[in-house]
Order: C-alpha cells, then sequence, then structure tokens
C-alpha cells in the first residue's frame, strides 16, 4: 500500500471517527434539553396544594402555610399533622403548635374532651404543643389550657 493511499484511508477514517463523536455531542445535548423541557413543563403543572407546600417547605411562608390550611380542611386532620409540626419545630410558628395540638385531639377521639381518652404519652405530646402556642402569645392556645384546667386537667399535665 502506498503512503498516500494509507494517508486517505487514515483521514476518511478518522473523519468518520470525529464525525460519531460531533452526532453523540449533539444528540446528548438535544436529550438534556428535552429533559430539562419536560422538568419545566411538569413544573408548571403542579398542583396550587404542591406549590403551597413548596412555599411553606422552602420559605416557612405563612401566609402558604394558612392557605395550606384551609386547603386541607377537604381531608381528615392528621393529613395536616406533619405541616403543622413542620411549621411549629422549623419556624417556631405559634398557631402551627396550637394546630399541632388541635391535629391530635381530632385525630385521635373525634369527640369533646378527647386529650381525657388519649394514652399518657400522646397526650403529654399534644400538651406540650398546646403549651408552646400559649408561651409563645397564642391566645386559642391559652384559653384552651384554662378551659382543660376548668374541666378538671391534672395539673401535672400542664406543667
Amino acid at each position: 500500500m502506498t503512503p498516500i493511499i494509507f494517508m486517505k484511508k487514515y483521514l476518511v477514517v478518522l473523519a468518520a471517527f470525529t464525525f460519531g463523536i460531533l452526532v453523540a455531542v449533539l444528540g446528548m445535548n438535544l436529550y438534556r434539553s428535552y429533559e430539562l423541557n419536560a422538568i419545566n413543563q411538569n413544573q408548571s403543572k403542579l398542583t396550587p396544594q404542591a406549590g403551597l407546600e413548596a412555599k411553606v417547605w422552602s420559605e416557612g411562608d405563612i401566609e402558604s402555610y394558612m392557605m395550606l390550611r384551609s386547603v386541607y380542611r377537604d381531608y381528615p386532620p392528621h393529613y395536616f399533622l406533619f405541616w403543622s409540626m413542620y411549621m411549629a419545630n422549623k419556624y417556631d410558628y405559634s398557631y402551627a403548635y396550637e394546630d399541632v395540638y388541635r391535629i391530635l385531639e381530632e385525630t385521635y377521639y373525634p369527640i369533646d374532651s378527647a386529650i381525657f381518652k388519649m394514652d399518657d404519652k400522646t397526650r403529654q405530646f399534644a400538651l406540650n404543643y398546646l403549651k408552646c402556642a400559649a408561651f409563645k402569645g397564642d391566645t386559642i392556645a391559652m384559653n384552651a389550657i384554662k378551659e382543660l384546667k376548668d374541666k378538671g386537667v391534672n395539673d401535672k399535665w400542664l406543667k
């Protein structure tokens, strides 16, 4: 084989290899842009509830929390427990502490004076959240503690 023919074959192979790499790179870029477009379309399809949850999760947004609270009224109370505990524990939001108490009370027994029907650990857990709400100035929580004392809740539970 003459050097010129060898050189031509070498250049053809090199050109084919370069063309293959170019096609692969362009294909990956097109696929990546397709994936990003699909992700953006899915994000724009988020439900209003998911959008509120995202704002509560990322920012602790109180307005979004209150709107989410009203959305969850159509669900059993315990569905909102995570969000109320999240806002209470992470963002120290006083009304969320009271929400935790109310949700536990409504979930445990959907009757008046459910606190008396709870097991000791759950009762103490619920009352701790109620006390935190009252300590932070939540007047509803303060009134709830007063009512509980009037109903005869053991003082050791409220200390």
